[in-house]
């Protein structure tokens, strides 16, 4: 292929190119088939280099406008193939971009169905999914579900990281939550039930709305523990009715997106009386320590699957599958502090068990209060025999990256 024929990617990035290269060094995109435009945080600019690289962009990539301009521009001087984009606050920008300039791919409609909270429940409860009883935030939609359900959820339709999410047990606290928040953009909100149960995710690597390796985990801790700086430990859950339960959920809610071809997040609940209802999907890689778990268990790496699949491409192949064959369990913990300035990033442990220590700030920064789910000092993936020894062994590395043990 000459260099003429290559294809034009507009990658959109906020995570660093490094992610888009194998362990080997190999870049995802190669430069004998493509011509890569990297649109990308200011800050990481330095970090993008390869034969592929065409042209590197630094912008603030919460400017949307300024991005889909940018975007807008590109294509005007070299027009573009294809447009990628795998983090959840990119999604929605680059499938509004294809649509923009007439790029094949994930349009906005579609990408709606699994990045806005309302819209993915409505599409698959009228397939006969359950999902929560819901509505768009009104102060009257949420004194109606909290008379019929007792307990409800308020939750911005786009939002992630477990940020700006409120539970109420009385219509009475509601004013209390939005005096606190005078910023909260009730047009984006929704209200819905909440569910009794543990929360659970599968995450899979999908083609055309089919299951083609996933693996199954119950969050332990809730996702909001980052308010009082406590740990948010996940791991898999072994063999058993439990889990075949949860597959089977997610392989019919997967049978509701036909089109979808990469990498999906979903979490569900298995309430008190074994029912499993659905709590949102996301067709994107998950966070935390999902990706490395993820790769040592099956052998693929999904941020790769998920480039894939948007460039129109063979997904990778699994060279294991949780599902029959023996593998070790994987768990994972999102490890904080509470504010004040990180001393020390102690040295990974010399044990066999650890997966991945990702420290996801440097010694001598000012770390902020946390805010929201990803605002971890560190990321720590481990493997076991059993779940009880997976708990034991994050609960042993909290205490490493803590320097307490």
């Amino acid at each position: 292929m000459s260099a003429d024929d290559r294809r034009r990617v507009l990658l959109i990035d906020r995570i660093g190119y490094s992610h888009y290269r194998r362990h080997d060094g190999s870049p995802f995109m190669p430069a004998d088939r493509f011509a890569v435009t990297v649109l990308t945080d200011r800050a990481k600019v330095g970090e993008v280099s390869g034969a592929e690289i065409d042209a590197v962009i630094g912008i603030d990539l919460d400017d949307v406008p300024l991005m889909l301009k940018a975007g807008e521009m590109v294509h005007r001087h070299r027009p573009l193939d294809l447009v990628v984009a795998i983090s959840e606050r990119l999604l929605l920008p680059a499938a509004r971009l294809r649509d923009r300039l007439g790029i094949p791919g994930q349009s906005e409609e579609r990408t709606l169905l699994v990045r806005n909270k309302l819209r993915m429940k409505e599409h698959l409860g009228g397939l006969g999914v359950r999902v929560p009883r819901h509505e768009p935030f009104s102060p009257e939609a949420v004194a109606t579900l909290l008379e019929r359900h007792g307990r409800v959820v308020l939750k911005p339709t786009e939002g992630m990281a477990s940020t700006g999410v409120f539970v109420l047990d009385r219509i009475e606290q509601l004013r209390p939550v939005l005096d606190a928040n005078p910023g909260l953009d009730r047009a984006n909100y929704e209200v819905e039930e909440f569910i009794d149960g543990n929360l659970h995710h599968v995450d899979s690597v999908v083609r055309d709305g089919e299951p083609v390796v996933a693996t199954v985990s119950r969050t332990v801790d809730p996702t909001t523990s980052y308010h009082d700086a406590a740990p948010c430990r996940d791991h898999n859950i072994g063999p058993g009715p439990d889990r075949e339960a949860l597959l089977a959920f997610n392989a019919a809610v997967l049978k509701c997106f036909p089109w979808f071809s990469g990498v999906t997040h979903h979490e569900m609940f298995l309430d008190r009386a074994g029912e499993v209802v659905f709590c949102e999907i996301a067709g994107r890689p998950g966070g935390g320590g999902i990706i490395p778990g993820f790769r040592h268990q099956t052998g693929v790496d999904l941020d790769e699957a998920a480039v894939m699949a948007q460039l129109g491409d063979a997904l990778p192949v699994p060279a294991k599958d949780p599902a029959t064959d023996p593998v070790p369990l994987i768990g994972y913990v999102m490890v904080y502090q509470p504010g004040g300035v990180l001393e020390a990033t102690p040295a990974a442990p010399d044990v066999p068990w650890l997966v991945d220590l990702a420290y996801l700030r440097r010694p001598g920064d000012v770390l902020p209060v946390p805010t929201r789910w990803s605002d971890a000092v560190a990321a720590v993936t481990v493997e076991g025999a059993t779940e009880s020894e997976v708990l034991d062994r994050l609960d042993h590395m909290v205490r490493h990256v803590r320097g307490t043990g």
